[in-house]
């Protein structure tokens, strides 16, 4: 009760203690100081709940009459009426500063505060939904509008934005929950109109909750729009003035209260002095773009200096180029496009961000990560580490004797035992009860011990004999049998054609390659030892076609294969091979500049001082033509060697075992 021993709202709401300074502050009253959103306490219930203030209007503006002439009903952007006369015992001017009591009012007599909490009470009675904030109350006390909500376990995503940009792949995940709580709002013909990053809560368990949808309403209707579903674009209209007055005027009462705020001015929503057409869904998937724009440039598309400034380059330019939004680029370019018919819809939008959520690479397991050292002396490079799960036990083998000059620190239980372990009590059928974990034990702690001991020996005799029936019995390839499949000479030369193989050099190269079983060439393929002075598996029948900025380009069958080696150094593009992959690699840039393209299975692996990459890759080239790419980068000596194999999208498989094979038997010079 200390912590919240500020002002009460409505007599059941206590807000904190008066702030030192700094964030928005409320009119002039007894809630000063007060900033526009605040945690406060429910008498009631005992619950936390998250209090926005809206400000209501002072000053009229302009008198609005009603159809029929009866008189004043309303004003239009920024009037503002009475709730009473000060006969009535109220507020003297409708807000609670006058000589009346001060109270909340869930029923003001001013038609502009009323159309305010009509229309926040509307948007909360919206059913409930898990990524849209809950809202439990709204009135009107001391000259503002109150909508009382949950208090959730978040951060605002302005916040994390103030500290550094987000990756495109996080933004996506967050883009994908603002789409799914707009998918259902505008299911109940609801346009949001505040979507921004104050409005978005990321909570601690990683889902973003959109929220500002009351205080969105609330704002509007002062503005003198009726948000509400069927509702028409403006709420008044002056009597014997032109028609697109009230929107003007509606238009100018927006950039009091909007402010500069880029994903709150669609050119819908900014547009025309006529008052252009209705507003629509695409509105709200304009500010999705915004804000997509504004959390991995760090930047909004348009400068927001001025409100005035904002909305007329809004109406007449198109927004900065989202250069460094990655992948993200041709989604959050589509959603800034002035016209709102060209804009993509939420579900194609929300399909492409989980297609593009599916090809993220995996994330840096950190501590997680369980290196195994490599054995001096009998390392291969070739074999890969045993991957382990976080938090499984590794067992390290048995201890070694407890030497006498050295008594363990731990204390120990009298007998024989081991040192820090309590000895193994046996029960002997007839005998006394016999202590230690010795053979003597006999049916003691020893006992699964004998048993792994048998299974394992079981487990390689049945690997030997399986190696000794492969060898005797199954047909070698044609890499491995004398004078090949045509007859033709092992020895072969550099580059030669098609059917022969050269020799590999014995002992191989000994450095390091990718993960793979095979080491040589499988039927259909040619161990080729290049002029570059690399060798690798390449297709029969295929050409080299030449070298191709520092690489050998062999071509077959409608596919390009490529390989680099060591063209590019760790010094220049980093000692990251996925980082090089995604914004280094020139035989990618293609794929990075295509404004429709994919990324699937993009991993790093580490095998002892070697690190590689590998994924795959779709994009549209220039001509239209959907590219697939199955890509490794791989660090030797510190410097990059690369293997690229090319081909139409509807050869996929022939792409696939084209570089598995290349890939396996690639080998630097």
């Amino acid at each position: 009760m200390d912590e919240y021993a500020g002002p009460v709202l409505a007599e059941r709401y206590r807000l904190p203690r008066r702030p030192a300074g700094g964030g928005p502050k409320s009119p002039d009253g007894p809630f000063a100081g007060q900033p526009a959103a605040v945690r406060a306490l429910d008498g009631y219930s005992g619950q936390q709940v998250l209090i926005r203030q809206v400000p209501l209007p002072e000053v009229v503006d302009a008198e609005v009459v009603a159809a029929d002439g009866a008189g004043a009903e309303g004003a239009g952007a920024y009037g503002a009426g009475a709730y009473g006369d000060p006969a009535d015992g109220r507020a003297e001017d409708g807000f609670g500063r006058g000589r009346g009591p001060a109270g909340a009012d869930r029923s003001p007599r001013d038609p502009l505060a009323r159309r305010a909490l009509e229309a926040a009470t509307a948007a909360a009675q919206l059913p409930d939904h898990p990524l849209l904030e809950q809202v439990f109350d709204v009135f009107a006390q001391d000259g503002s509008l109150w909508i009382v909500g949950e208090a959730l376990p978040a951060r605002p995503l302005a916040a994390l934005l103030a500290e550094r940009p987000l990756g495109p792949h996080r933004a996506a995940e967050i883009a994908a929950d603002l789409l799914t709580a707009l998918r259902a709002l505008h299911a109940h013909g609801w346009l949001h109109r505040n979507v921004t990053a104050g409005t978005v809560l990321v909570c601690d368990d990683g889902r973003a909750v959109l929220t500002g949808l009351a205080a969105g309403a609330a704002q509007e209707a002062l503005c003198g729009y009726d948000p509400r579903p069927g509702a028409p674009a403006a709420a008044a209209r002056p009597a014997g003035g032109p028609a697109g007055l009230a929107a003007e005027r509606a238009v100018q009462a927006r950039l009091h209260l909007v402010g500069a705020v880029t994903e709150r001015w669609a050119p819908e929503l900014a547009g025309p002095a006529d008052g252009g057409g209705p507003a629509g869904p695409a509105a709200d998937l304009w500010a999705v773009g915004a804000l997509l724009f504004r959390a991995v440039q760090g930047r909004p598309p348009f400068p927001e200096e001025s409100a005035g400034e904002l909305v007329r380059l809004v109406r007449a330019t198109p927004p900065a180029a989202a250069a460094e939004c990655g992948v993200l680029r041709p989604v959050v370019e589509a959603l800034l496009s002035a016209d709102p018919a060209g804009r993509p819809g939420s579900g194609e939008v929300l399909a492409r961000l989980r297609e593009l959520l599916r090809g993220a690479p995996e994330p840096d397991p950190g501590r997680g990560l369980v290196t195994v050292p490599a054995l001096a002396g009998a390392g291969d490079p070739r074999r890969l580490p045993v991957l382990r799960r976080r938090g499984e036990v590794v067992r390290q083998g048995r201890r070694a004797p407890v030497r006498t000059a050295r008594p363990p620190r731990l204390p120990r239980q009298s007998g024989p035992g081991r040192p820090g372990r309590v000895p193994a009590a046996v029960p002997e059928p007839d005998g006394p009860v016999r202590v230690g974990a010795g053979p003597a034990a006999g049916r003691g702690p020893r006992a699964p011990r004998s048993l792994g001991r048998v299974l394992l020996a079981v487990i390689l005799l049945l690997m030997v004999a399986g190696i000794a029936y492969a060898a005797v019995f199954l047909p070698k390839s044609g890499a491995d049998a004398a004078g090949g499949p045509d007859g033709a000479d092992r020895s072969g030369t550099p580059g030669g054609a098609p059917g022969r193989s050269p020799a590999p050099a014995p002992g191989g190269t000994g450095g390091p390659t990718p993960p793979r079983t095979t080491a040589t060439a499988a039927p259909g393929f040619t161990l080729r030892t290049d002029p570059l002075g690399f060798s690798t598996a390449v297709p029969d029948g295929w050409q080299r076609a030449g070298a191709d900025r520092g690489g050998a380009r062999y071509t077959g069958g409608g596919l390009t294969l490529l390989v680099v080696p060591g063209r590019d150094t760790t010094a220049r593009f980093g000692a990251d091979p996925m980082a090089y992959q995604q914004t280094g690699e020139p035989e990618l840039a293609a794929y990075r500049a295509s404004e429709w393209s994919t990324v699937a299975g993009l991993r790093r692996i580490d095998v002892g001082q070697t690190a590689m990459a590998e994924g795959t890759f779709t994009w549209k080239d220039r001509g239209g033509r959907q590219v697939y790419a199955r890509n490794l980068a791989m660090i030797r000596d510190g410097r990059y060697h690369l293997v690229l194999v090319t081909g139409p999208v509807t050869g996929r498989a022939a792409v696939d075992r084209v570089y598995a094979r290349a890939s396996s038997a690639y080998r630097p010079g």
